[in-house]
């Protein structure tokens, strides 16, 4: 069994939140993990820093269209079947492959405003520990940090990833434009019912079905930084053996990973704090937003529609 549609990315734009909606629909069967970068090279799935490109003859010795489709075997008796992978909105070599190997299924693809989802995504490197640079030091070695390597390429282009019209203009080019839905996250927030009946009848499951789904919960930034106080060359340790020992008692004492993720971070609080509380300078959000204006226009026009959504 292939699928019968592909959640497609933008990477930190709603796309988790959008798989765990559809769960709800009884005509719709998801791979059972939230993520499935089945089109991706391996090399670029881990966390530690990786110079140059990634062996694509590799990737095509090592995955098959049977291996593929055994992936959904076991996807039930429903009318649509998929999965998600996040990065194939922006990652060109996947989507030869997507298209290759899932001709006919249905793509979901869903933006958030372009600065927000760059400030999103760059604590979220953070947090996975991809990423070690102050946000503007990064968007300002951005360009060279891809050229030179394509895991900081893949992870680390947070304004690159933003320039909707361009990727979408690149994928239009592999993908048949008529199988593509775009939805926004803003849209999907506010009209949560009326978005949700669209992907259903994009989905060619019925549109009355599986509403509920849009109360789903967010995929939330986990990520914490330190307390000024706890950079004191003779606090430091003190904080670093209680981050430890609070990450040690977490684990037995939860059965879910947003259990744990919850506990971990309340019990941090003395020490660190949630970076979904930093706000981005305003100086770089108002160069963001100068930056990405333009292509918030041409992506207005390339899909006949307004995002008066993202504009201030």
């Amino acid at each position: 069994m292939l699928p019968t549609f592909i959640i497609a990315g933008e990477r930190r734009s709603g796309t988790t939140s959008l798989y765990s909606a559809l769960q709800v629909h009884p005509e719709i069967n998801l791979y059972p993990k939230s993520e499935l970068n089945y089109f991706v090279e391996q090399e670029l799935s881990g966390r530690q820093w990786i110079d140059g490109e990634p062996d694509s003859a590799r990737w095509e010795e090592t995955h098959s269209i049977e291996e593929y489709s055994t992936l959904f075997s076991d996807g039930g008796a429903g009318t649509a079947v998929g999965h998600k992978g996040a990065d194939l909105l922006f990652w060109k070599p996947a989507q030869t492959r997507m298209m290759r190997y899932a001709p006919n299924a249905r793509i979901l693809i869903t933006l958030r405003n372009p600065v927000n989802r760059a400030w999103s995504h760059y604590w979220n490197e953070v947090g996975k520990g991809r990423e070690t640079l102050e946000f503007d030091n990064a968007l300002q070695q951005e360009q060279q940090r891809s050229a030179r390597s394509a895991f900081a390429r893949f992870h680390l282009s947070y304004r690159a990833r933003g320039f909707y019209a361009d990727s979408l203009r690149s994928f239009f080019k592999v993908v048949p434009r008529e199988q593509v839905l775009v939805v926004t996250l803003e849209e999907s927030r506010i009209h949560r019912r009326d978005t949700l009946g669209r992907i259903y009848t994009h989905l060619g499951v019925n549109p009355e079905l599986g509403l509920e789904g849009g109360e789903q919960r967010r995929n939330v930034n986990w990520t914490t930084v330190p307390r000024p106080w706890t950079r004191n060359p003779l606090v430091r340790p003190l904080a670093s053996a209680y981050t430890a020992l609070v990450h040690a008692i977490a684990t037995p004492l939860t059965r879910t990973k947003e259990q744990r993720h919850n506990l971990r971070r309340l019990l941090k609080t003395p020490v660190r704090h949630p970076a979904s509380g930093i706000l981005m300078p305003e100086e770089t959000r108002i160069r963001l937003t100068e930056l990405y204006a333009p292509g918030i226009e041409a992506l207005e026009e390339l899909l006949g529609r307004s995002l008066k959504e993202w504009k201030y």
